[in-house]
C-alpha cells in the first residue's frame, strides 16, 4: 500500500502533466500539446508560482512563539527530517534535511517545561537504510540532556496515518499533545490525529515560504521551484485523500 501512496501523486504532478502533453503531441502529431508542455514547464519551474503555492499550504498556521504555547501531556515529533548517508568506510550515518526544525522545536518545548514526555516516531519505509528515524533522534535528544525515561518511541510507521494510530496506542484517547510537524503538513496531520480522539496543540515549524525581495531571478526557471511545485501537488493530493477517507 505504501508504494501505491507514493506512486499516485507522481501521476498528477508537474512532470507528469508535461509528460502527458508530450505524449499527446507524439501520437497526434500536433505541435499544440508540445507548446502546452513548454508553457507548463515554464509555469511549474517559476519561483513566484512556487512561492504562492508554499504560502497557500502554510497559511492556516502562522509562526508562533514556543514559550506562549500551553502545557500538554506529551510532545509528538513527526518523522521526515533525516536522510541516511554512506561514509567512506561503508558505515551508515545520518544528516538532517531542512525539516530539522521539527526536532529543534520538540527539544525546545521540553526545555521550556511544556511537557515531561516527548515522543519520536520510528519512521521507516521499505526502502529505508539504517535505523528507524526515531531511534536516531532519541540518541540526539539524550545528548541534549533529555532523560531517557522522558523519551518514548512508537513502533515502525510508514506514514502520517500510521503515526497517529501508534500515538493513540501509546497514550490512549483524550490526551493533549503538542503536534510538531512542518507547517505545510500540519492541516493533514491534525485531521488524522483528531480523528483518533487526541487533543492537538499545533506546533507548525519548517516554513518553506520565506520572505525576500523580488528580483529578476524570480522570473527565471528554477529546478528548486519545480521541486517545490511538485511538493504543492503532492500535499494537495494528500489532503484530498485524507478528506475523503475521514
Amino acid at each position: 500500500m505504501i508504494y501505491l501512496h507514493k506512486l499516485l501523486p507522481l501521476l498528477i504532478s508537474p512532470l507528469a502533466i508535461i509528460f502527458y502533453f508530450l505524449l499527446i503531441s507524439y501520437f497526434t502529431r500536433s505541435r499544440w500539446p508540445s507548446v502546452c508542455a513548454l508553457i507548463s514547464l515554464i509555469v511549474f519551474s517559476n519561483p513566484i508560482v512556487a512561492q504562492f503555492g508554499k504560502k497557500y499550504l502554510e497559511k492556516d498556521y502562522p509562526a508562533i512563539e514556543l514559550k506562549d504555547t500551553p502545557k500538554v501531556d506529551s510532545i509528538v515529533v513527526l518523522s521526515g527530517m533525516i536522510r541516511s548517508i554512506e561514509k567512506t568506510n561503508g558505515e551508515i550515518d545520518y544528516e538532517f534535511s531542512e525539516a530539522v526544525d521539527r526536532f529543534e522545536a520538540g527539544i525546545s518545548l521540553m526545555q521550556l517545561g511544556k511537557s515531561n514526555n516527548i515522543i519520536f516516531t520510528r519512521g521507516w519505509l521499505p526502502w529505508s537504510v539504517g535505523v528507524p528515524e526515531g531511534e536516531y533522534l532519541k540518541s540526539l535528544a539524550l545528548a541534549r540532556g533529555i532523560k531517557a525515561n522522558n523519551i518514548k518511541l512508537t513502533p515502525a510507521v510508514k506514514n502520517t496515518d500510521e503515526e497517529a494510530e501508534a500515538i493513540l496506542r501509546l497514550l490512549g484517547r483524550n490526551n493533549t499533545i503538542a503536534l510538531v510537524t512542518s507547517a505545510f503538513h500540519m492541516p493533514r496531520a491534525i485531521k488524522v490525529f483528531e480523528k483518533r480522539y487526541l487533543k492537538v496543540v499545533p506546533i507548525a515549524v519548517d516554513r518553506r515560504a520565506g520572505v525576500s525581495k523580488l528580483t529578476f531571478l524570480d522570473f527565471l526557471p528554477s529546478g528548486n521551484a519545480l521541486a517545490e511545485n511538485s511538493l504543492f501537488f503532492r500535499e494537495v493530493i494528500g489532503r484530498a485523500y485524507y478528506k475523503l477517507i475521514y
